[in-house]
């Protein structure tokens, strides 16, 4: 009996190690914090990203289109709602659910300190380091 029971209990495990980053998949993101940066835009002087992650797993994000009206008129939008983590390929990602009506955002979690906007197939954009927001102090 013992013979069958420890093979049986060591697949189990590598098993449930194995797919440790899938039982995470959906579940709210448990960071906290600030992000800040200014990514680049074809129609304005950039876009400044602030985002802020709370431990429950909700986020508030402000949006500023610098000089989006033109004559130094900021265009500013707001949003809060869920984040939920997503991996794939080895990578994590923050899957930003705003209310019904309003676009989902995508972020790579690059490292503790930066955040990455990609596109909602999770794709780098080409100069991937123009798009990294950053962990305030």
């Amino acid at each position: 009996m013992k013979r069958f029971l420890l093979p049986v209990i060591a697949m189990l495990i590598a098993f449930s190690c194995a797919n440790n980053n899938s039982a995470n998949e959906g579940k709210p993101f448990e960071m906290d914090g600030v992000w800040k940066g200014v990514l680049p835009a074809a129609d304005c002087s950039g876009i400044e990203y602030i985002l802020s992650l709370q431990p429950q797993g909700t986020y508030k994000m402000t949006i500023t289109y610098i000089d989006g009206e033109g004559d130094g008129i900021d265009m500013v939008f707001y949003s809060t709602g869920k984040v939920v983590r997503v991996h794939e390929d080895k990578s994590q990602f923050l899957r930003l659910l705003p209310p019904p009506g309003n676009d989902t955002v995508y972020f790579k979690v690059v490292d503790s300190q930066v955040l990455r906007l990609v596109n909602k197939e999770l794709e780098e954009p080409q100069n991937p380091e123009l798009y990294n927001i950053v962990k305030g102090k």
